[in-house]
Protein backbone atom coordinates (compact mmCIF):
# COMPACT_ATOMS: atom_id res chain seq x y z
CA UNK A 1 0.00 0.00 0.00
CA UNK A 2 1.32 3.17 -0.81
CA UNK A 3 0.25 6.47 1.33
CA UNK A 4 1.52 9.93 1.15
CA UNK A 5 3.92 10.93 3.60
CA UNK A 6 1.80 11.78 6.75
CA UNK A 7 5.45 11.27 9.36
CA UNK A 8 8.57 11.77 8.18
CA UNK A 9 11.82 11.74 9.54
CA UNK A 10 12.09 15.64 9.09
CA UNK A 11 9.20 15.73 11.97
CA UNK A 12 10.35 13.66 14.01
CA UNK A 13 14.34 15.64 14.11
CA UNK A 14 12.01 19.02 14.56
CA UNK A 15 10.44 17.88 17.46
CA UNK A 16 13.47 16.31 19.22
CA UNK A 17 15.71 19.69 17.94
CA UNK A 18 18.08 17.38 16.05
CA UNK A 19 20.67 19.53 13.63
CA UNK A 20 21.43 17.91 10.10
CA UNK A 21 19.76 16.57 7.39
CA UNK A 22 17.33 13.91 9.00
CA UNK A 23 17.62 11.76 5.57
CA UNK A 24 21.50 11.38 6.80
CA UNK A 25 20.25 9.58 9.89
CA UNK A 26 19.93 6.03 9.77
CA UNK A 27 18.57 5.47 13.09
CA UNK A 28 16.41 8.19 12.66
CA UNK A 29 15.22 6.95 9.48
CA UNK A 30 14.41 3.33 11.00
CA UNK A 31 12.65 4.62 14.08
CA UNK A 32 10.41 7.04 11.73
CA UNK A 33 9.85 4.10 9.66
CA UNK A 34 8.84 1.62 12.04
CA UNK A 35 6.58 3.53 14.23
CA UNK A 36 4.65 4.44 11.10
CA UNK A 37 4.32 1.05 10.12
CA UNK A 38 2.73 0.09 13.56
CA UNK A 39 0.10 2.94 13.56
CA UNK A 40 -0.73 2.42 10.23
CA UNK A 41 -1.48 -1.63 10.49
CA UNK A 42 -3.26 -1.23 13.93
CA UNK A 43 -5.06 1.85 13.02
CA UNK A 44 -6.74 0.01 9.91
CA UNK A 45 -10.12 2.38 10.35
CA UNK A 46 -7.85 5.65 9.13
CA UNK A 47 -7.24 4.15 5.53
CA UNK A 48 -10.11 5.42 3.28
CA UNK A 49 -10.70 6.91 -0.35
CA UNK A 50 -9.58 3.69 -2.27
CA UNK A 51 -11.23 2.32 -5.26
CA UNK A 52 -9.83 -0.47 -6.88
CA UNK A 53 -11.79 -0.30 -9.68
CA UNK A 54 -10.72 3.07 -11.46
CA UNK A 55 -8.67 2.94 -14.24
CA UNK A 56 -5.97 3.36 -12.93
CA UNK A 57 -7.12 1.75 -9.25
CA UNK A 58 -6.61 4.33 -6.65
CA UNK A 59 -5.37 3.00 -3.41
CA UNK A 60 -6.63 4.22 0.04
CA UNK A 61 -4.81 6.71 1.90
CA UNK A 62 -3.96 6.80 5.24
CA UNK A 63 -5.85 9.86 7.10
CA UNK A 64 -4.79 10.38 10.37
CA UNK A 65 -5.97 12.97 12.91
CA UNK A 66 -3.76 15.62 14.44
CA UNK A 67 -3.83 13.53 17.31
CA UNK A 68 -2.43 10.06 15.74
CA UNK A 69 0.25 12.27 13.88
CA UNK A 70 1.37 14.21 17.20
CA UNK A 71 1.52 11.11 19.00
CA UNK A 72 3.40 9.83 16.16
CA UNK A 73 5.91 11.82 16.05
CA UNK A 74 6.30 11.51 19.72
CA UNK A 75 6.77 7.67 19.95
CA UNK A 76 9.21 8.12 16.70
CA UNK A 77 11.31 10.23 19.08
CA UNK A 78 11.59 7.90 21.81
CA UNK A 79 12.40 5.08 19.54
CA UNK A 80 14.76 7.50 18.14
CA UNK A 81 16.66 8.50 21.24
CA UNK A 82 16.33 4.60 22.94
CA UNK A 83 18.10 3.66 19.58
CA UNK A 84 20.66 6.28 20.39
CA UNK A 85 21.50 4.83 23.87
CA UNK A 86 24.96 2.99 24.18
CA UNK A 87 22.50 0.11 24.92
CA UNK A 88 20.16 0.47 22.47
CA UNK A 89 17.76 -2.75 20.79
CA UNK A 90 19.36 -5.05 18.18
CA UNK A 91 16.10 -4.79 16.40
CA UNK A 92 12.34 -3.70 16.33
CA UNK A 93 11.00 -7.20 15.03
CA UNK A 94 9.30 -7.75 17.80
CA UNK A 95 5.96 -5.52 18.78
CA UNK A 96 6.79 -6.02 22.65
CA UNK A 97 10.35 -4.25 21.99
CA UNK A 98 8.13 -1.23 20.34
CA UNK A 99 6.13 -0.87 23.17
CA UNK A 100 9.20 -1.36 25.75
CA UNK A 101 10.58 2.59 24.21
CA UNK A 102 7.62 4.33 25.55
CA UNK A 103 8.28 3.94 29.52
CA UNK A 104 6.35 6.58 31.47
CA UNK A 105 5.25 8.15 28.38
CA UNK A 106 3.38 5.24 27.22
CA UNK A 107 -0.43 5.89 28.13
CA UNK A 108 0.27 9.37 26.83
CA UNK A 109 1.15 8.32 23.57
CA UNK A 110 -0.70 5.18 23.26
CA UNK A 111 -4.28 7.48 23.56
CA UNK A 112 -2.68 9.93 21.07
CA UNK A 113 -2.31 7.39 18.63
CA UNK A 114 -5.49 5.50 19.70
CA UNK A 115 -4.01 2.34 20.48
CA UNK A 116 -6.57 0.10 22.12
CA UNK A 117 -6.11 -2.76 24.86
CA UNK A 118 -6.96 -5.86 23.13
CA UNK A 119 -10.08 -7.38 24.96
CA UNK A 120 -10.58 -10.52 26.44
CA UNK A 121 -12.77 -13.08 24.42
Amino acid sequence: MSTPEWLTPADVAAYLDLPGDPAADDNLLLSTAVVKAAVERRRRDLWTGGDPAAIPPVPDVFTPSEEVRGGSIMWAGLVYQTRNAPSGFAGYGDETTLLDTLGARRAEVMRLVGWRRPLAL
